[in-house]
């Protein structure tokens, strides 16, 4: 199985916290979305050789030629996403997902592993890390997104009312062996994107679009056409488990996401430089080094 990351890097880059919820991928620090970069594709890279890297020419930069991380290969294909404003941060990823022509999986950067995903999900059409069952941030998400006059796909609408639910999926991790899927998800995604381009402006909070053009629209494509999400972690088990926790390395399934407002925790992003420290030094010492050199400057 193929492993991929993406780093569409024009929403990290640029530094206005104000009005831009992902500079420095959404971390405290630069120093932090660094050594996530690399404990996240160290340990896949453990379990899975095959990993592949989609960037822009700043991304392979930083993550090729400045961090020196591993990937088997390396595809310079991003840049092209530039003329779409930093809000939309999850497009590099759906960029991503549509240029795949064999089985995959997409993994976020501040995702990390201490085993192989299951045979279940390695062998599924369709994969996502969790059913996403926070139904108030879909339906604020919704109303928000409506309150700023984007106008959402009837068949979005269409799911709503028949299940009287989003039943999202957590987009952690996405992929499967049904890469063809992903071409026509992927097109209807952009569709969507690009029908409403000009709604988008400095205020649009990027996450609250995300999770519907991202995660809920793949979800539903999946329903349509009848192919059932595997996840990582079905609902009981998700319900019982911390994913943020670092503990987990230690527990039946060997996974960590520090995803949404954890990356802005002083105890996570010490609990990861730590991690980084004692699995990966020369790594944590090339962050370091880089860090001190940009201080000087």
């Amino acid at each position: 199985m193929k492993i991929v990351h993406s780093y569409w890097s024009k929403p990290s880059i640029l530094y206005n916290k104000s009005s831009n919820e992902k500079a420095f991928g959404g971390w405290r620090d630069k120093k932090y979305e660094y050594m996530s970069w690399a404990l996240s594709c160290l340990t896949l890279k453990k379990f899975y050789p095959n990993i592949e890297l989609v960037t822009d020419i700043a991304g392979k930069n930083l993550l090729i030629d400045k961090l020196q991380l591993p990937y088997k290969t390396v595809r310079i294909d991003l840049d092209c996403l530039n003329k779409y404003p930093e809000q939309l941060w999850a497009i590099g990823k759906l960029y991503t997902y549509s240029i795949q022509n064999e089985p995959f999986i997409h993994v976020d950067n501040d995702v990390f592993i201490w085993e192989r995903f299951s045979n279940a999900v390695e062998n599924a059409p369709l994969v996502a890390q969790h059913i996403d069952d926070d139904e108030r941030d879909y339906n604020f998400a919704f109303n928000y997104l409506k309150k700023n006059n984007i106008k959402i796909p009837t068949f979005l609408e269409d799911d709503l009312k028949k299940y009287h639910r989003f039943n999202s999926s957590n987009a952690g991790i996405i992929g499967g062996n049904d890469f063809a899927f992903f071409k026509e998800y992927t097109k209807e995604a952009f569709g969507f994107i690009d029908s409403q381009l000009d709604k988008i402006n400095q205020s649009i909070k990027g996450s609250l679009y995300a999770i519907i053009y991202e995660q809920y629209l793949y979800s539903v494509m999946a329903r349509k056409k009848g192919i059932r999400i595997q996840h990582v972690f079905e609902e009981e088990e998700k319900k019982s488990m911390d994913l943020v926790n670092f503990m987990n390395k230690y527990r039946k399934k060997k996974y960590v996401h520090l995803y949404a407002f954890s990356k802005y925790f002083p105890e996570y992003c010490r609990e990861l430089e730590h991690q980084l420290l004692l699995e990966y030094p020369e790594f944590h010492s090339i962050i370091m080094s880089i860090i001190k050199n940009d201080h000087s400057k």
